[in-house]
This record gives C-alpha cells, structure tokens and sequence, in this order.
C-alpha cells in the first residue's frame, strides 16, 4: 500500500514538472515599442492591449521599464524565452536581430521587406488610404485653404503624406500643404537646433504646430505617436483643428485613424502555427485599418467619405 502511494505521489510530481516544462516552453509572443519614440511606453501599453486578442499564441506582457529597446530584445530572447517578437521599430534594427537569432521569429509594424529572411515578418497597414480620407476630410473643412502635415520621419510617413495630399486636392484643389517632421534635428521656437534633455518632444511637437497655425494653417495631420499632446495643446489654444491617431484624444480632433493590430497579427499568427508564414503582409482600409470621422464634421463629408471608402 505504501509503495502504491509512493508511486502515485511520483506520477503527481512528474506530471507538474511535465506540465511547468510545456509551460515555461510553450509559444510565446512578446511585443516591445521602441523607446526612442514611445518614452512613455504608452504605445506599448496600446499595443499590448490589442495584441493580447491575438488567439493561437500566449502573449506575454513584460515589464521593460528603464530598458533600452535593444535590451528589451535581448531581454524577450533570453529571459521570457520569445518564439515571437512584435515591435513597430526601425525595420533595419529588426532586421538586424533576425539575422542574429534564427530560432526567432521578428515581427515589424510598418515595413515590408524587399530581402526574404525566414524569421522575418513586415506587417504594413495602408497608410496611403487612410492618409487619403485624412486629407478629403481636411481639404473639405478648413476655411483658410491651408492644411499641415507633421510626421515623425519622412521615410516612416511617406505613404500618409502622399495619401494626404492627393485627398486634400481632390476635395479642395486651392488648398496648400505645409509639412514638417520631427527628424533628427528638433524645431523649437522658430528654428532648427539639436535636442537638448530640457527641450521634450511634446515640447517641439507644440512649437511646430503652433508655427503652422500662426501662419494661417487650420487643420493639421498629425503622427507623432507620444508627441501627440503638444499638437493638440496647440489646435485648443489656437482654435484650430488637428487629425490624429484614435488613441489620442483633443476636443478639436476632426478625425482620426486607427490600426486594428488584432485583425493583423491573428492572421499573422495563424500562418505562424499553420507552417504558412509569409514574409510581408499588407491590410487595408476595409481589413485592419479603422477611420472615425467626430461630430466636427458635417454629414455631407461623413456621407462622401463612406462612399469614397467603398471605392478603396
């Protein structure tokens, strides 16, 4: 009886250990923000959220506060044990990690890639469509003909530009376009100048802003992820309009653009378990990109905006 007893205690205690194995060992997705442009983390929190809904993969969520995003990478690999990394990073760094670790796979928000690498993934959201409803609604409302544009990067922002303008002229062949970036080099108070630890991003983000205002811009599209509060300060203060990402939130934001980050890596993530993945994937405006359209804007736009959208 006893020995009965003592092998059944061993099988309880090897099943547990079999079963902490499959667990310390199961798939694992990880996602990271590059802390360069999220100091605040708050698009990683976004991002979690949503990506957290992803089914067919555990998603873990780490705490990387005061890491470094090439130490948040290092941090996913060899601490949490990542089968996945998902990052809306540089695609030349992310590139440069799947090169050195083959047993993981890098997924980048935003890129595509031109070079296959078998544990590389781009996921790109048509920028160009959403850009193009940002500049109609844009082109439609201001009364100055005057719109702005400010990106964080002109490579990052090229596809919401050229959609931005070509749906500004569409709706409003007078309108004139200025544009500014974050960059590098940072804007304050009327002139270029490097960064200096007192000088934040909202901080330039707001005189950028603020500058195109006073020179008679009324509407201005923004993406500058934790940027955003300076531009919008800035449309409060001056009674101006500004468009925006959906997880940012202003009084006078027209409309606002949003990636269903879900809808794309579930299907990412399927392909992943199915043994399909591919090496770039592209969702458009009708599957993973959503566009809101506030009460600032008349029905008459709201209805044209459908129809076009129809179209895309």
């Amino acid at each position: 009886m006893k020995n009965k007893k003592v092998w059944i205690v061993l099988g309880v205690v090897l099943l547990l250990i079999v079963i902490l194995y499959l667990y310390i060992n199961r798939e694992k997705l990880v996602v990271v923000a590059d802390v360069t442009h999220t100091t605040e983390d708050v698009y990683l929190d976004y991002l979690f959220d949503q990506v957290s809904e992803v089914e067919g993969i555990s998603v873990d969520e780490v705490d990387f506060d005061g890491l470094t995003f090439n130490e948040r990478i290092n941090y996913a690999i060899d601490k949490v044990k990542a089968s996945l990394i998902v990052a809306y990073a540089s695609s030349k760094e992310m590139k440069m990690f799947a090169e050195n670790y083959n047993g993981v796979v890098f997924i980048t928000l935003g890129a595509n890639y031109e070079e296959e690498l078998d544990n590389l993934v781009g996921v790109k959201y048509n920028d160009y469509n959403a850009g193009y409803l940002m500049g109609y609604v844009a082109g439609k409302t201001t009364q100055s003909n005057k719109i702005g544009f400010i990106g964080t990067d002109e490579e990052i922002d090229k596809e919401f530009l050229t959609g931005y303008t070509d749906g500004a002229l569409e709706s409003n062949s007078k309108v004139t376009i200025s544009v500014d970036y974050m960059g590098k080099e940072y804007y304050v108070n009327g002139y270029y100048q490097d960064k200096s630890e007192e000088v934040t991003d909202e901080v330039l983000s707001y005189n950028i802003a603020t500058d195109m205002y006073n020179a008679g811009v009324d509407v201005i599209f923004e993406n500058v992820n934790n940027s955003s509060s300076g531009v919008s300060k800035s449309a409060s203060e001056n009674d101006k309009f500004v468009i925006s990402d959906c997880m940012n939130e202003s009084d006078n934001m027209l409309a606002c653009f949003e990636r269903d980050f879900t809808y794309g890596l579930s299907k990412v993530v399927k392909d992943y378990n199915d043994g399909k993945l591919e090496n770039n994937y592209v969702f458009d405006i009708n599957n993973g990109v959503n566009v809101n359209l506030s009460d600032l804007v008349s029905e008459e736009i709201k209805t044209e905006i459908l129809e076009i959208r129809k179209e895309m």
